[in-house]
């Protein structure tokens, strides 16, 4: 855990800003953003945050938040002051009783699980990828899959932000809710997210059931399948007539004394399967496919051959998550639940048609309505449509494409996915756009936290 009392000796002569730290370019996970600010400052406790805000704002300089860097469009960069959150982290406190537990903001989501689980707690459902900071992903609204479970931000009770004025507002559903509903997706805009609580449950396991199934038969009823699984998920490769469907169950929690015959010799298999067949060749196989494109649809075939029918059971968040050690650039959309369907397919015609290809699979997911007033899934159900391509690969003609497509259905875009929108077009999209600048402006009126890429989504 991070004390946050600390206090410089003397703080003119050790501002954060006085130093760069080692690292001068910010890169993105994904490698398709990299910019050299004029500093980048990583901040151990909130009286350094508090500091950098300040001096920044007295020598007229942009300050851009960074966790871990997950978001491909560009939200971060900045030509002035990156503030990299990934030291601030750790346990603030926690309450096992009530299950509410307080983390800083550069706490990634592994770790949080971790502790978490030595705890007897878990989160209620997350995202497919833990090496986001907590900030970071409630930043784009960031979710997982499941119509009954809430998504990551709708964990989050309270939220404590320290704004450009130095200010410290911790918020939550009395005390500030609409700055809590702002900040439940928030962009970066409105200050720095020094800590969240969020509100756990007991943990548990979850049953995973891997299978392929005819596309048609699925797509037919796909809203039914998702609301009919706890959390339900499936992947299509562009060329094949079937999917591979997950779909996972919410199973208690068994005793620590419990073991299954041979359950631990079966996680190793599991872990050794997802290690090689379902991360390993695939970062091969892109890899194959940046050097010779005319392979990729058979190398599509071999890889979607390499994902067979399994069943496994375990720790709630080790079957949540599965391992991104191949780097890749996507675009995603969230959808009206019963649109998701038609937009599907109208995507497979444009792939059938202009025989665009990916190196990964198409994955379709589903969220229920949240709060948030820029949150993609904002008081509707949702289905959610992902692509990804390797990031030596083309992609940027079959995005704008499918964009296309997507906005058609009705959709937004995932704020953290690559995407061409703006202000003039985001804004009907969202009942409570207007709720969400007001809070902005009242947190940041000089627009301190703002650089390019927001000032053209939000138009100001």
């Amino acid at each position: 855990m991070n004390e946050q009392s600390a206090t410089p000796d003397d703080p003119a002569e050790s501002s954060p800003l006085t130093a760069k730290v080692s690292q001068d370019t910010w890169r993105s996970w994904g490698r398709n953003l990299t910019v050299t600010p004029a500093v980048i400052v990583r901040p151990e406790n909130t009286d350094q945050v508090e500091q950098v805000l300040r001096d920044a704002a007295a020598q007229g300089l942009r300050v851009r938040p960074a966790g871990s860097g997950q978001s491909f469009s560009p939200l971060v960069p900045t030509s002035d002051v990156v503030l990299d959150a990934t030291a601030l982290s750790g346990l603030s406190s926690i309450d096992v009783e009530k299950q509410q537990a307080t983390f800083f903001g550069g706490t990634t989501i592994q770790q949080i699980c971790q502790i978490l689980e030595d705890h007897g707690l878990a989160l209620t459902n997350m995202p497919d990828f833990t090496g986001q900071t907590i900030a970071g992903a409630i930043a784009t609204g960031t979710h997982g899959t499941g119509l009954g479970q809430p998504s990551l931000s709708e964990q989050i009770i309270q939220i404590t932000i320290a704004t450009p004025s130095g200010e410290l507002i911790t918020c939550s559903e009395t005390s500030h809710p609409e700055i809590l509903r702002a900040a439940r997706v928030h962009l970066g805009v409105l200050g720095v997210i020094v800590s969240v609580t969020i509100q756990c449950v007991s943990a548990f396991r979850l049953h995973c059931a891997e299978f392929r199934e005819p596309l048609e038969r699925l797509v037919d009823s796909l809203p039914e399948r998702m609301s009919g699984a706890d959390h339900f998920e499936f992947f299509w490769m562009p060329g094949r007539s079937t999917v591979h469907t997950r779909i996972l169950s919410r199973l208690h929690r068994l005793p620590d004394t419990y073991t299954r015959p041979a359950s631990p010799f079966s996680r190793v298999l599991r872990r050794a399967d997802d290690a090689v067949l379902r991360t390993s060749l695939t970062s091969g196989l892109g890899r194959l496919a940046s050097v010779a494109p005319k392979t990729v649809p058979g190398l599509n075939k071999l890889e979607s051959m390499s994902k067979s029918s399994r069943r496994y059971t375990d720790v709630s968040y080790r079957v949540f998550t599965a391992p991104r050690a191949v780097r890749f650039v996507s675009t995603e959309y969230a959808l009206p639940l019963e649109n998701t369907a038609a937009a599907f397919l109208d995507l497979k015609d444009l792939v059938d048609r202009e025989g665009y290809t990916l190196s990964f699979p198409v994955l379709v997911r589903c969220s229920p309505p949240e709060q948030g007033y820029l949150s993609p899934s904002a008081s509707r159900y949702t289905g959610w449509i992902s692509l990804r391509q390797y990031g030596k690969r083309p992609y940027e003609e079959f995005f704008r494409a499918a964009e296309q497509i997507f906005l058609k259905h009705g959709g937004r875009p995932h704020w953290g996915a690559i995407h061409t929108q703006t202000a003039e077009t985001l804004k009907p999209m969202y009942p409570r756009w207007d709720d969400f600048l007001k809070v902005r402006s009242e947190l940041d009126p000089n627009g301190l936290l703002l650089n390019d890429h927001a000032r053209a989504l939000l138009g100001v």
